[in-house]
């Protein structure tokens, strides 16, 4: 396997890296003993940590970028055939499945599920996360695909993208949200108490058990 880049403090590049000390081991202690539903040469599907649903996954890139926009030069295909492969078992487990990233920038601080870019795959629909995303203030552009966030990451920009098979949006006015704005918007369409929805707050290892095993008959052949 091709050496991996990584970036200081991430604790996501280390685990892909396949480091034996790593947060997710310190908290689930071996059982189960990893999280990576499927892997290939530019992307690996995992669990979240601290799910917020059963089906909760992130696509992340296995070398450090900072959101997929900045991906999409390199990788598009890799990212959208990444997708095409994943869909129709995550709609067969799960659902249908929306997408969320937080598109960061090499500006911004913060912990390294921040910095390293991740899209949440979770069983939402995609017109009630964006009717709620208008409710608290922000306007959505539709894109033509998730390719398209290539002219965010390439001026460095940040960004909330979302998105599932069919249609996708981006919101550029990210920076008066909170931290895990994502996850609170998720958080409330499923009901869940404020702060609950924070990974720092509850980690529920029932639901990533039950995520693993529901995945664990996918055959999966990322790119």
């Amino acid at each position: 396997m091709a050496e991996r880049a990584s970036c200081t403090g991430s604790d996501l590049c280390q685990e892909l890296a396949g480091a034996a000390d790593t947060t997710f081991r310190r908290i689930y202690g071996g059982s189960p003993p990893g999280r990576i539903i499927g892997g290939g040469g530019t992307v690996s599907l995992l669990a979240d940590m601290s799910p917020l649903t059963r089906g909760h996954l992130l696509l992340v890139p296995n070398t450090h970028y900072v959101s997929f926009g900045a991906l999409m030069s390199e990788h598009a295909k890799a990212v959208t055939a990444a997708l095409d492969e994943i869909v129709p078992h995550y709609r067969t487990s799960f659902g249908e499945p929306v997408f969320l990233e937080h598109g960061s920038t090499s500006r911004m601080d913060g912990s390294a599920c921040i910095i390293h870019a991740h899209i949440h795959l979770l069983p939402l629909r995609f017109d009630e996360v964006n009717a709620l995303m208008s409710q608290d203030g922000l306007t959505g552009t539709p894109l033509s695909g998730i390719v398209d966030l290539e002219q965010f990451g390439g001026v460095d920009m940040p960004y909330f993208y979302c998105g599932d098979a069919a249609d996708h949006r981006v919101y550029s006015a990210v920076q008066a949200r909170p931290r895990q704005y994502l996850r609170s918007v998720a958080g409330r369409l499923l009901g869940i108490a404020d702060p609950e929805w924070d990974y720092a707050v509850v980690v529920r290892k029932n639901l990533l058990m039950a995520t693993v095993e529901a995945a664990a008959s996918w055959r999966l052949s990322l790119p």
